[in-house]
């Protein structure tokens, strides 16, 4: 007498199996719900740190991104030293001839996190601290003031 299989059980696992494909998502379906995506590019600096730069809609920079920290291979004893080394970064990247005259210093403290801004003619410079994760996840963002950039969506 030969013995069959339930095949209830194995429809159901044939099912199970094929919908994760059913359940991605792709991007003529993101841009329906959201709209166009933003213009960004991500570039790996050889210090090795990602620089990520938000672009307008006439391909002007609007944002650039980076650590807070500067990484390193050295022992570090003050974190302040990798600070200023990315500080050092940004002025090449975006010299003081670009930021226009200082405007103002602001800073704000929320529990745990904190901003600290600099204000300039032509780009704002916010840090952000995040007190309870590692100083890694701290951010320096640089945003541009041009009249492309203030329409553009930010992230």
């Amino acid at each position: 007498m030969p013995s069959q299989l339930p095949q209830g059980p194995f429809i159901i696992c044939c099912f199970l199996l094929a919908l994760p494909a059913f359940a991605q998502l792709d991007s003529p379906t993101l841009r329906a719900k959201y709209g166009p995506p933003l213009n960004r590019e991500t570039f790996h600096v050889p210090p090795g740190f990602d620089l990520v730069v938000d672009y307008g809609a006439a391909n002007q920079a609007c944002t650039l991104k980076v650590p807070a920290l500067m990484p390193t291979n050295e022992k570090v004893y003050r974190t302040s030293d990798q600070n200023q080394r990315m500080y050092d970064f940004l002025l090449d990247l975006v010299p003081v001839s670009m930021r226009g005259k200082e405007l103002r210093r602001m800073s704000q403290q929320m529990g745990l996190i904190s901003v600290t801004t600099v204000e300039y003619e032509h780009i704002t410079i916010s840090e952000l601290h995040q007190g309870d994760r590692a100083p890694g996840n701290n951010t320096i963002t640089v945003t541009f003031k041009s009249d492309d950039c203030q329409t553009a969506p930010t992230p």
